[in-house]
């Protein structure tokens, strides 16, 4: 498949982890390449810090616009998020009229509203101007409160049952689009949903993950940028939606246990989610190969402590939803066995590498002779397995 060029439209936060600040590196781990036109550069985000800074650069836009026109530079699809005015609406449909190849996609994110209520700066007259984009677009990812705002619809915390969604999702549709991805879903049994609505069909698809009692600043981004990035590189629409969520779960998880970290997800360490899934090319260099070449699971040493919480984790990286049960394999000889393949994710004898975070804390834990005798048996090799450890403070 031809290598796909896009263009992404946001605001620069300079710390915050939102907008263009995770937009781009989301979008170059799906392996897609991606230019970027900033709507404004602020030194943080506006959720939660007080006194930012704020660089409006709309009026740059049609000047980098015509620059582009006159190098001959076209993109097959332009993603929107946070655009600071109506004035920038107008000048994003000219470019996706001006620049998009034939063919190109035109991916909305309604970036303006949540929790019920718009963004600070914000109003009806901007939201009526989205409501323009939206219909110009080939693909749009509001949340509830956008998807409210957007169809004149009353807002609903919780209790998102079916006539509820199904009333959004034609009204949404109704004003223009192709394709609607609804986002933050909730439908009472603690899972957090999204759908997927074809406007021609009529179809609409469900995908559910787990809730997670948190609150965080940019995963709306995170998630489209996943999405977008999915989508170019060949994904039909509902198995974009469904990594992007899956992505944005792990993410949070990630962040979960730092109270110092209130203002994102530490996406980054998300990120092989994506990598695993969509950006496997060929490599070239040997010692690429060797790295690349072997399933990597990740034992993390924050989440066990004893040889129990151990063999659980071993349990949860390597064997989950296969054949190999919960309840068996508490032993070291079993450990071996799951090494050596065929009970688990990988095949027999497929090599591996075992990455294992945190290893201080499990030496200190398990004790240096309990340490010392898993990695002997992940060192064996041979007849036994083929396995790479990389320890990691």
């Amino acid at each position: 498949m031809k290598d796909k060029r896009i263009l992404t439209i946001q605001d620069v936060s300079c710390v915050g982890q939102c907008s263009l600040t995770v937009a781009l590196p989301i979008l170059s781990a799906c392996g897609v390449e991606t230019c970027i036109l900033p709507s404004a550069v602020l030194s943080t985000h506006t959720g939660g810090f007080k006194g930012f800074t704020f660089r409006d650069l709309t009026d740059d836009i049609p000047k980098i616009e015509n620059h582009w026109i006159a190098e001959g530079i076209t993109f097959d699809a332009v993603y929107t998020g946070y655009l600071g005015s109506a004035k920038q609406i107008d000048f994003v449909k000219d470019i996706m009229k001006r620049t998009l190849r034939p063919g190109g996609l035109k991916i909305v994110d309604p970036a303006m509203a949540d929790n019920g209520k718009l963004y600070v700066g914000f109003d009806e007259a901007y939201v009526k101007c989205m409501k323009d984009l939206c219909g110009y677009a080939d693909m749009i990812l509001p949340n509830m409160t956008e998807a409210c705002f957007l169809t004149g619809t009353e807002y609903r915390s919780e209790g998102h049952d079916a006539s509820y969604i199904e009333g959004l999702l034609k009204k949404l549709g109704e004003l223009g689009t192709g394709t609607v991805v609804l986002k933050g879903i909730l439908d009472g049994k603690n899972r957090l949903g999204n759908a997927v609505y074809d406007v021609k069909s009529g179809k609409t698809e469900y995908y559910y993950t787990e809730r997670i009692q948190k609150t965080s600043h940019g995963t709306g981004d995170c998630y489209a940028s996943a999405f977008t990035g999915a989508l170019m590189q060949g994904m039909t629409v509902f198995n974009a939606a469904k990594l992007a969520a899956d992505f944005v779960v792990e993410s949070i998880l990630q962040t979960i246990g730092d109270d110092d970290h209130w203002y994102g997800v530490k996406f980054e360490k998300a990120l092989p989610v994506l990598v695993q899934a969509l950006n496997r090319p060929e490599m070239r260099s040997e010692n690429a190969k060797l790295i690349t070449e072997r399933r990597t699971y990740v034992i993390d040493g924050n989440r066990f402590s004893n040889m129990e919480g151990f063999y659980d984790e071993v349990y949860r990286v390597m064997t989950k939803g296969k054949a190999w049960d919960s309840r068996t394999g508490h032993n070291l000889d079993s450990f071996n066995d799951v090494l050596r393949g065929g009970f688990g994710m990988h095949g027999y004898g497929e090599p591996i590498r075992i990455v294992w975070k945190n290893y201080d804390k499990s030496k200190e834990d398990l004790g240096a002779e309990k340490t010392g005798k898993i990695l002997e048996i992940i060192l064996r090799d041979g007849e036994d397995h083929d396995c790479l450890p990389v320890l990691c403070d």
